[in-house]
């Protein structure tokens, strides 16, 4: 084959190379392995940069104390108004449950015992997730019960996003049924300190039952269990934590790893992860809202594009100097993985460097072994 003829094949193989094998990582990142993957390597940069914790945030611990002192779980809803009744003279800027109350109280009139309570506080409560089961196709969540839901100063989710290795990291800033989208019960406490919910939710992911998430967003933690302050709710309802603990705080209510209950989550707040009770998963995921520090996730052709600059940049390199096709490969490679991390720690943006690191390799190996049967049939 003349010298030109095999010039013009080698590109049109590279352009189909540059086309076909982003295409090809942009569907296997999704996918178990390269998934996996990204997560590994996310969760150890999110490490190396912890938050402090956020001073304006204490967690009021339903624990083994509070259950010897006041008796086996459930409580009579009178004990969170009793709560609230201590709480309201010393102003706290806002107190959720992370406790579902959707169902009436047993006993006639703890409900309307609660809500008055929640008239002297600025409450905020959870609505509950009920899944899609062979009876009821369709995905739902139920409200708090209407006294409860009226007296509310705000009610949103407080749905966890659980990554393929078991790990919380994410959040959906809404989620619904596609007739209703219920905030994230975070954004509403963040915005006790001056944040403005968004205006937009973000591209919609809908899975098959028809439930739509939008808004996903990441949070970094500042630590193991434990990394903010944690009150005994015995101790704070029989007055025994000072004012100026709870004072202008954001007081989250909930159930602590002793209480053995059954809250607890793991989570990258360590170099692997570790379990973490849900109600301070809310502290960190809030802290992160009230702070402007979320971690956004591109996607669509953005997401594309960055799987897609690397394979080209090694191509056209390698079809400038083909000598140094190693060197281009690793000299790309270490560039995507500090890109990565500094896009990370600068920008609070993912991108996910393991799909563009496999291009690079691939696109590589590709050139080389082309450039070989180039040469031996030459």
């Amino acid at each position: 084959m003349p010298p030109r003829a095999r010039s013009r094949r080698l590109w049109a193989e590279c352009l189909l190379i540059a086309l076909l094998l982003p295409a090809l990582l942009g569907w296997l990142a999704q996918r178990p392995g390269l998934l996996e993957a990204n997560l590994f390597v996310y969760a150890r940069l999110l490490h190396l940069r912890r938050p402090a914790g956020d001073p304006g945030i204490a967690i009021i611990g339903i624990d083994a104390k509070s259950i010897d002192a006041l008796g086996p779980w459930p409580w009579p809803r009178t004990v969170e108004a009793e709560l609230l009744d201590r709480l309201a003279p010393v102003a706290p800027r806002a107190v959720m449950f992370d406790l579902f109350m959707t169902t009436p109280a047993p006993r006639a009139g703890d409900d309307a015992r609660l809500a008055a309570a929640m008239a002297r506080v600025p409450v905020f409560l959870p609505v509950r997730f009920d899944a899609a089961t062979a009876t009821r196709p369709q995905s739902r969540f139920l409200p708090p019960v209407p006294a409860l839901a009226r007296a509310a100063a705000g009610v949103g989710h407080v749905n966890l996003l659980v990554d393929s290795d078991g790990a919380v990291r994410e959040i959906n800033r809404f989620e619904g049924d596609g007739r209703q989208q219920v905030p994230y019960i975070g954004l509403l406490l963040a915005a006790r300190s001056g944040l403005d919910l968004p205006a937009t939710r973000g591209r919609p992911a809908e899975r098959g039952d028809g439930w739509r998430m939008q808004g996903r967003f990441g949070f970094r933690f500042a630590g193991a269990a434990a990394s903010y302050p944690v009150l005994s709710f015995v101790d704070v309802l029989r007055g025994q934590v000072p004012d100026h603990a709870l004072r202008d705080r954001i007081l989250l209510v909930g159930t602590l790893t002793d209480s053995l209950l059954g809250d607890d989550l793991n989570v990258p707040a360590r170099r692997f992860t570790a379990p973490m009770p849900g109600v301070e998963v809310h502290a960190n995921a809030i802290q992160a809202l009230r702070a402007g520090r979320t971690i956004g996730f591109p996607e669509g052709p953005v997401r594309l594009l960055w799987i897609a600059l690397p394979v080209w940049l090694v191509l056209l390199l390698c079809a400038w100097r083909p000598a140094r096709t190693a060197w281009w490969v690793l000299g790309v490679g270490l560039g995507v993985l500090a890109t990565s991390a500094t896009l990370l720690a600068m920008a609070a943006l993912w991108f996910a460097p393991p799909a563009p690191l496999l291009g690079v390799v691939v696109a590589g190996v590709l050139w080389a072994w082309r450039s070989a049967v180039d040469q031996v049939r030459a």
